[in-house]
C-alpha cells in the first residue's frame, strides 16, 4: 500500500515567518495556487481514504487538492504543537531565549522552553501511531494532507531516527510517498513539487 503525505500550501504564518502550531491561520493566495498544483500532482490517482489534519490550513489545502472527496479528519496528523509561540518570529524567540531557542529550533523540540509546547519525541510517537493504524487497513492508496513537521516525523519513525535527523526538506504543497511492504514502511519518494504559476 502507498501513503501520499501532502503538506499544506503556504499559510499566512509561513509568509510572515511566525510560529503558528495548531492556530487557525489561513492559506495565502500563493498557498491556494500551490494547493492547485499539488492537486495536479495526484490527479488521476484513486485514493481509498484521505486523511486531513483538523488544523485550518490543512483543511483548506485538502478542499483544493481533493474538491469532491470525503475526508477523515485526524488530530494525530497535526503539526508540532508550539501554539504558545503563535505570532512570534525567530527574532522574537531569540530575544526571549537567546541560548536555548537555537538548540530547540535545531532539534525541532520546543518543550525545553517551558511554554507548554509539544516535544519532538511526542510528535514522532504520533507519527508512529498514525502509520501503524494505516498499515492495518486493507487500502491500496491513501493520502494525508498535513504539515511539514508531521511529515518529517513520519520519516524519522520509518528511519528510526530522532525527528530532526536527517534534516529533510518538505516544501509547501509538496508530496512525499511512503510504501508499506514486507511488514514495514519505506520511503518511496520525497518532496515532489510542481512549478507554481505566478
Amino acid at each position: 500500500m502507498e501513503l501520499y503525505l501532502i503538506r499544506h500550501g503556504e499559510s499566512e504564518s509561513n509568509y510572515d515567518g511566525t510560529h503558528s502550531g495548531w492556530s487557525p491561520v489561513n492559506l495565502t493566495e500563493k498557498g491556494r495556487r500551490q494547493a492547485l498544483c499539488a492537486g495536479q500532482l495526484v490527479s488521476g490517482l484513486d485514493f481509498d481514504r484521505i486523511y486531513v489534519s483538523d488544523v485550518r490550513r490543512a483543511q483548506q489545502t485538502a478542499r483544493i487538492v481533493f474538491p469532491n472527496a470525503p475526508f477523515v479528519f485526524s488530530s494525530l496528523i497535526r503539526e508540532l504543537d508550539n501554539t504558545a509561540m503563535r505570532g512570534k518570529t525567530k527574532e522574537d524567540m531569540l530575544a526571549l531565549f537567546p541560548d536555548l531557542y537555537p538548540a530547540c529550533r535545531a532539534a525541532f523540540d520546543y518543550a525545553p522552553l517551558g511554554m507548554d509546547c509539544e516535544s519532538g519525541c511526542h510528535l514522532r510517537a504520533r507519527a508512529g501511531e498514525f502509520l501503524t493504524s494505516v498499515a492495518r487497513e486493507e487500502n491500496v492508496r491513501c493520502a494525508a494532507v498535513c504539515h511539514a513537521g508531521f511529515i518529517k516525523a513520519c520519516a524519522a519513525w520509518v528511519l528510526s531516527t530522532p525527528t530532526h535527523v536527517p534534516p529533510l526538506r518538505v516544501d509547501n504543497a509538496s508530496v512525499c510517498i511512503l510504501a508499506f511492504r514486507d511488514g514495514r514502511w519505506h520511503i518511496r519518494a520525497w518532496n515532489i513539487t510542481a512549478d507554481i504559476p505566478e
